[in-house]
């Protein structure tokens, strides 16, 4: 029933469904964040990263990922972690915003993620962070 050949073409299909959930998986991973308070690429990077509406995400290469909406801007307090936490389970190494809370910066830093302050339009940061790095 099985002979040599089905187990070739096994292992063959084997190799390749591996291979291609290896590809999605790192071809979606978030390296940069930028904190916005809207969600396409003309908008103004918000001045409290905890506190943003939204968040844009990018890829080193500065190439356009996902925005999604900032799931802990509304509560009551302690937004800047819970943040971080929710930006290093996008596997984001570096965020721009405004400012960013001194617990915010003790959590990102505990992710080992960087985090610079900077302001102006989404699009005009991405590039320019996409050139120092």
């Amino acid at each position: 029933m099985w002979n040599k050949n089905n187990k070739i073409y096994l292992l063959a299909i084997f190799f390749c469904l591996l291979m291609a959930f290896s590809v999605n998986a790192t071809e979606n991973v978030a390296s940069i964040a930028i904190a916005t308070n809207d969600s396409g690429s003309e908008a103004i990077v918000s001045e409290k990263a905890g506190r943003a509406a939204y968040f844009l995400f990018f890829d080193d290469h500065g190439n356009f990922l996902a925005a999604e909406k900032n799931p802990f801007t509304g509560i009551p307090g302690g937004a800047g972690p819970k943040v971080a936490g929710f930006l290093a389970d996008k596997g984001v190494t570096l965020v721009l915003a405004g400012d960013f809370g001194t617990k915010m910066e003790r959590a990102l830093s505990s992710y080992k993620i960087k985090y610079i302050s900077q302001t102006g339009v989404a699009h005009e940061v991405i590039q320019a962070a996409t050139k120092e790095k």
